[in-house]
């Protein structure tokens, strides 16, 4: 065969001994392995960020994204799909109109509702969200069925009020935005917040996409909710809710605030 009996046996010695790189690269895939197992929603730009922060490796994203493939692994991401309804006027106009630039906290809040299902039954989920670093800055869950819409939406709202002015924002202008919903629209909730410093800002009827920040993160909150939190094994879907909001402030890195948490990224920048 034209090989030489030297060259044979250098042959099986570099098959059986690895080289640094090839040790490298096993021991990424096995740390990737494991980070994805623990935190499924995750992508590779996300689980390199966190192999950065509990080791201290610098892995560049290129060879974070090679071991996500070599491996056949993803994020398990769940999307959501937008319908746009017939018949609806807009209320309230635009004011926000796709610029979300913020100096800081509190300055545009979002607020959307999603639903949710546990145990054979279906709940409101509605949130405000603080668009300069997207911090959970109220919610409230509740039963789904008629009736409970606009108490859902106001016990949110009242929370949102209520961090706000714990915080020392109390006196600081708002915008509010959110969509066109029946609740969002009424007058209850419109005299709910008439006293506050608050200025309403609504999407277009039927365009989801004039509310970007909140209509993504609830995609993503969704998909944690199932992958990471293991929603169905809560008794208590209540306890659940809790849980997640203070790990989504907190422990949840975010690929928007450079892969540091809501909580970390404002005390970073000076606020309280």
């Amino acid at each position: 065969m034209g090989i030489t009996r030297s060259g044979y046996y250098r042959w099986l010695r570099r098959k059986e001994n690895k080289t640094e790189r090839q040790e490298t690269k096993e021991t990424l895939k096995m740390l990737v392995k494991n980070y994805h197992s623990i935190h499924p929603e995750c992508g590779y730009r996300a689980i390199r960020k966190m192999i950065l922060n509990e080791t201290g490796w610098i892995v560049s994203f290129y060879s974070a994204y090679q071991a996500f493939r070599e491996m056949g692994i993803y994020s398990r991401a769940r999307r959501k799909a937008f319908r746009r309804p017939k018949g609806v006027s807009d209320k309230f106009p635009n004011i926000i109109n796709g610029d979300w630039s913020t100096t800081r906290p509190f300055e545009k809040v979002c607020s959307d509702t999603t639903m949710l299902k546990h145990d054979g039954k279906k709940y409101d989920l509605n949130l405000h969200i603080d668009v300069f670093n997207n911090e959970i800055v109220g919610y409230d869950l509740a039963n789904y069925h008629h009736g409970n819409g606009v108490m859902n939406h106001l016990r949110s709202l009242y929370n949102f009020l209520r961090i706000k002015e714990e915080r020392g924002y109390d006196e600081e202008h708002t915008i509010l935005h959110s969509d066109q919903g029946r609740v969002y629209s009424s007058v209850k909730f419109e005299k709910a917040h008439k006293d506050y410093p608050i200025t309403r800002s609504m999407s277009r009827a039927g365009t989801p996409t004039d509310n970007p920040v909140i209509e993504s993160l609830i995609g993503w909150i969704k998909g944690d909710l199932k992958q990471y939190m293991k929603l169905h094994d809560f008794s208590d879907i209540h306890t659940a809710i809790e849980l997640y909001v203070h790990y989504f402030n907190n422990h949840r890195l975010a690929y928007r605030l450079d892969y540091i948490t809501p909580v970390e990224y404002r005390m970073i920048n000076g606020f309280t």
